[in-house]
């Protein structure tokens, strides 16, 4: 039975070349046989009691070339029931095909992702991949996303909180992405990638040492040139710094979910109501001290209302002109610590939110909080009611940086973050960076500090 099968395959076999050779004359025989043993041959050889089938069916000559063949598709495809140095060999194959891979990428921060390409304005992301789906978020332009599935005319992706579905021809992928951000001129940052990176006034080794930035640390590039990246830091210093040691982005910002956005409606109307209500305040403080200055009221309790508004003039004014001025390091008079377990543990309560998403606005330290939102809901967790924004600026004791403390607020100019000790700040720093740590002096010197914890 088996020998009669063999000559029926074989005369198959020969037949099926033979017509190939005229059909296909250029094809080379490994080609040949790379598709037709491996297609023809496989349910004969698990019954053949030849020790070499193969060599009786096609004969020796195009035997290296399916054997070569077989190798090379182990090689890349590790079968089951390998020996264990033919997997490992096939494993260490696959892993360098993939290393290469990945170098062959141009734009490394665009890999499996995609880039909003409008000209102007937000783009819809839907629900579901429908013109007329629910609207779940928006994504401004330049933004970058996640391909979680691609289709042929709606994609669904996932950026910051928000997933959903946009439109293919209103985005491009991967290294196109890259492409697309170069030729708009879309503006570019470094992530720091060590510790006490030297910033330098020339492209070169031997340039005069400006300044040093740290890990994790972003700032704007002006330009690239030979090996060096132009930047512009917090204080407005330009520099270089070498390109070796940091990772270079496009600005590309996150979606924001339709609550994250309402979110931040609101809270810029409270905003505005606060700052309006303190305006009123200060006009109202003002009256009763003019009033009482020019004698028309001669009660005690309006007399001391007044001295009260005067008193609260006085140092408002006093207030702003300390924020004015830059207070300095050079104090070496030495703090003693206050409330240390309480400041060891409200550093170690904000850490826990490391790598958190910034939102303007936002004060949810899990989906998002912008800087005052982060340092309001860190203090508000140990029992402490502070105000957002700018009105944590005049909150607690002046102090100088010098003197603060795990757990003081450190501000700059638009800005402030918590101290952690040594030399260090946590704070919601950005869109492309969220939650991080910075050294005390990556945006330059600071302005003053706040103890709101004796102060409170």
């Amino acid at each position: 039975m088996y020998k009669r099968s063999r000559k029926i395959l074989v005369t198959g076999l020969a037949t099926g070349l033979i017509l190939t050779s005229f059909v296909f004359p250029a094809v080379a025989v490994s080609d040949i046989s790379n598709v037709s043993i491996s297609a023809m041959v496989e349910d004969y050889i698990t019954e053949s009691a030849s020790e070499d089938p193969i060599t009786e069916l096609v004969g020796p000559t195009v035997i290296p070339e399916v054997k070569a063949a077989d190798v090379s598709q182990k090689e890349t495809n590790p079968i089951e029931g390998a020996k264990p140095e033919e997997q490992a060999a096939a494993e260490e194959t696959a892993a360098k095909a993939e290393e290469t891979a990945v170098e062959t990428v141009k734009y490394p921060q665009f890999k499996d992702r995609v880039i909003v390409k409008i000209d102007s304005g937000v783009l819809n992301i839907r629900a579901t991949g429908d013109p007329d789906a629910e609207i779940v978020g928006t994504i401004d332009r330049a933004g970058i996303a996640l391909v979680e599935e691609k289709g042929n005319g709606w994609t669904k992706i996932g950026s910051g909180n928000c997933e959903g579905y946009v439109k293919n021809d209103y985005i491009a992928f991967g290294d196109d992405a890259g492409e697309w951000a170069e030729a708009n001129n879309i503006p570019k940052y470094i992530k720091v990638q060590g510790n006490g990176l030297r910033v330098r006034k020339e492209a070169s080794s031997d340039g005069e040492i400006l300044d040093a930035v740290y890990e994790n640390e972003t700032y704007s590039v002006l330009s690239q040139t030979d090996g060096w990246v132009k930047i512009e830091m917090y204080d407005g210093t330009v520099g270089y710094v070498s390109e070796d040691y940091v990772e270079v982005r496009f600005e590309t910002p996150r979606a924001k979910t339709v609550e994250e956005i309402e979110e931040m409606r609101r809270a810029e109307e409270e905003d505005a109501r606060r700052e309006k209500a303190r305006q009123e305040a200060e006009e109202q403080a003002k009256k009763e001290s003019n009033s009482s200055s020019s004698g028309s009221s001669s009660s005690s309790s309006e007399n001391n209302a007044a001295k009260r508004s005067e008193e609260r003039i006085q140092r408002t004014e006093e207030i702003k002109k300390e924020n004015e001025s830059t207070i300095t390091d050079d104090d070496d008079d030495i703090v003693t610590s206050t409330h240390s377990e309480l400041r060891a543990d409200m550093v170690a309560y904000a850490k826990q939110f490391l790598g958190n998403p910034y939102v303007y606005g936002g004060t949810s330290l899990t989906n998002g909080c912008d800087c005052s939102g982060f340092t309001m809901r860190i203090y508000e967790h140990f029992g402490y009611s502070i105000p957002r924004a700018g009105g944590q600026r005049t909150f607690g004791k002046l102090i100088k940086v010098s003197e603060a403390q795990p757990g003081d607020l450190v501000f700059y100019d638009g800005h402030v973050t918590m101290y952690i000790g040594d030399g260090k700040v946590i704070h919601a720093s950005s869109e492309r960076t969220g939650i991080i740590i910075s050294s005390l002096s990556y945006s330059g010197t600071p302005l003053f500090a706040r103890n709101i914890i004796d102060a409170y």
